[in-house]
């Protein structure tokens, strides 16, 4: 189904994310379940989606690393001529110039990693944001062998505001 995510109907909302799909024209997120909303005349009617997929078409325009890197690096170096060396720019992942940035926090400080090191974890979504062409889940990640290191991680995924939900069944609640 067709979405405009600025009237949510659906959620993720303690449920896992299981897998992106980064392409050029698109990015797919999978989870384990997930709760589509109706608004009927009798009231809201809640449904569980088994095997959801959340298709999100990127913008025509997009930049290579390196071109946004060089970009962002002459602008930041027109306020701050001190603040950019060559090279500095060149350690963020492929990813966040791609529609996607991943950061996980802790002790006061966030640390930005890729999509490969994030599937590597459990991610466990505790809240989800729409904006207008942007989308942020935020949640828990678990799956370090000391449970001392479970750290906030948000996922955030720039797009062009054209978006699909694609679930295998769904389950009146």
């Amino acid at each position: 189904m067709k979405l405009n995510l600025l009237n949510q109907v659906f959620s993720f909302h303690d449920f896992r994310l299981v897998n992106i799909e980064n392409l050029s024209d698109k990015i797919l997120l999978y989870f384990d379940q997930g709760i589509y909303f109706e608004n009927t005349p009798e009231g809201q009617v809640d449904y569980m989606m088994t095997n959801p997929k959340l298709l999100l078409y990127k913008n025509e325009i997009s930049f290579t690393k390196e071109e946004l890197g060089e970009f962002t690096g002459n602008l930041i170096h027109s306020f701050d001529p001190d603040f950019y060396k060559e090279g500095e720019l060149e350690e963020l992942n492929d990813d966040f110039y791609n529609g996607v940035e991943i950061n996980l926090y802790k002790d006061g400080t966030y640390k930005r990693i890729s999509i490969n090191e994030l599937l590597r974890l459990d991610f466990e979504i505790i809240n989800e944001s729409f904006g207008y062409g942007y989308m942020r889940f935020s949640g828990i990640v678990t799956g370090f062998e000391d449970t001392s290191d479970w750290q906030y991680a948000s996922l955030e995924i720039f797009y062009n505001n054209d978006a699909e939900l694609i679930y295998d069944s769904i389950e009146k609640l």
